[in-house]
Formats: C-alpha cells, structure tokens, sequence
C-alpha cells in the first residue's frame, strides 16, 4: 500500500511539472498604487501612510516557473505648500528686497528592487511568490515659487536632504486574467528596512536667506505594502 501511495505522488508531481513546463510563458510587465503601511519603530516615528506608483518586469528562466526581474517603487511620504515672505534681491544701496512666495515641500521615497519570482501558474488565475533585495532612498526637496502681480515664477529648488539604506523581503500576488496578455492583479510585500534618517516635516522653517531649517528623525524602515494594479504579458 505504501509504495503504491507513493507511486500515484510520484506519477501526479510528474503531471504537474509536465503541465507547468508545456504552459507558454513570456516576460511580464506590471504595474500598480501602492499604500504603504509603517510597521514596528517606524510607525512610532512616522504618522501616515505613505502613497505611490510601482512597476515590475519579470522575465522567466526559460520554460520553467522561476523568473527573475526588476522594479521600482515611488511612494510620497508627505508634501505641503506654505506662504512665505522671500528674499529675492540683496543690494548695498537700497538693502534686500521681499516677495510674498510659497515654499512647496515635497519628501518622497524610491525603492530601487531586484526579484526572484515563483509563478506556477501561467493561465486565467495566476498566483506568484516573490523574493527580493535592493536599496531605498529617502528624499526631501523644497522650492521657492514668488507670486508676482498675477503669474508665478520659481525662485530656487534644492535638495534639502537625501539618505538611503538596504531593504529586502517577501511579496505574495494574484492575477486574473481579463483579456489575452491583460490581468488585473493585487500583491501583498513584507519589506525590512535598515536604519535611515528622514525630514521630520512639521520641523521645516524659511530662515531669512531662503536656506531651510529642519529637525530629522532616524528609525529603521519595516513596512507592508498594498499593491493594486495591472499586468501585461508580451
């Protein structure tokens, strides 16, 4: 009896594989909304949760279910505009001169992504696994926009800070097949996020030379993100 169980094993793994490896496969494209959700020391430090876009394209190795690939992620940790008086003009004759501006503060991260994927599946429902590791970048830029007699022009732009660390994780994924080579699909990441310093917003001032003034906050990264969106098989 036992050698027969594990003859029919034997015999339906065999049928499967067979299966899997007859099933088309071709490089995929996907791309979605992300909602991102702060986990553990993260969360104390940062309040929100952070939007954005995504994108992916997965190639498989040969006709097997393993794939490899690359993607990016652009999530918005906060952006606010504020009214501001700016120095615009510093002369020795008649002293600086003002304008009523506003600051736009943009702070935004990037995950930069390389994927090993496991999709077993290549037909209507498509369920998929990935593994991946690569770096994120934490970002803050702030511009100037003066206000003058009915149109704007743009003062300054800067870079007010910029950090990254390591980050790597897990994602699980479902796609439906609506139309040939067209799916709709949600995913589901674990990220570990190494210890990055980031613009606490709420801390940002206009000195009276235009350079910001801004406190940081330093935390390590942990986070799950929400991904809704589409996919496209060439």
């Amino acid at each position: 009896m036992k050698n027969q169980v594990t003859t029919i094993l034997v015999i339906a793994f065999l049928a499967v594989t067979a299966q899997m490896a007859a099933q088309r496969r071709s490089p995929n494209l996907n791309i979605g909304f992300q909602l991102v959700q702060p986990l553990g020391e993260f969360s104390e430090q940062y309040q929100g949760f952070p939007a954005g876009i995504a994108g992916s394209l997965s190639i498989p190795i040969a006709r097997s279910p393993i794939e490899w690939g690359v993607g990016y992620s652009w999530n918005s940790m906060g952006s606010s505009d504020r009214d501001i008086i700016a120095l615009i003009h510093q002369d020795s004759v008649s002293g600086n001169v003002y304008s009523e501006g506003t600051l736009a503060i943009r702070s935004t991260t990037g995950r930069y992504l390389l994927h090993c994927r496991f999709r077993p599946l290549a037909g209507k429902i498509q369920p998929y696994a990935d593994a991946f590791t690569g770096i994120e970048t934490f970002k803050t830029a702030t511009s100037i926009t003066l206000d003058n007699s009915g149109y704007s022009s743009e003062l300054a732009t800067n870079r007010d800070h910029l950090d990254m660390t390591y980050c790597y994780g897990w994602a699980l994924g479902l796609r439906l097949r609506v139309a040939p080579g067209f799916y709709i699909e949600g995913r589901y990441e674990n990220i570990t996020g190494g210890k990055v310093q980031y613009v606490d917003d709420a801390s940002i001032n206009v000195n009276s030379d235009n350079t910001i003034a801004f406190d940081l906050k330093e935390s390590r990264t942990n986070k799950a993100v929400y991904q809704l969106g589409v996919a496209i098989g060439f």
